[in-house]
């Protein structure tokens, strides 16, 4: 079975409106060239790139619907 890559983010402070802006997300990696012009993480949330913060592990509350799903897809 192969491992999906994933990156941890979550919305830089300054665009943040919510709680749930400030969980941590887990997307998939985008593949190619272009970036996209939102990326979708496991739960469904999404956020344009220039507004994700890249976290180097989990921190603050994560989103559990993210977890799950990536620890699902390894």
């Amino acid at each position: 079975m192969s491992s999906i890559p994933h990156l941890i983010a979550r919305v830089r402070p300054e665009f943040a409106r919510s709680e749930q802006d400030k969980s941590c997300h887990f997307f998939p990696v985008p593949s190619g060239s272009s970036l996209p012009e939102t990326l979708r993480a496991y739960c469904g949330f999404s956020i344009a790139p220039g507004q994700a913060e890249a976290l180097e592990g989990p921190a603050g509350m994560p989103c559990l619907g993210c977890l799950m799903a990536a620890a699902l897809s390894d």
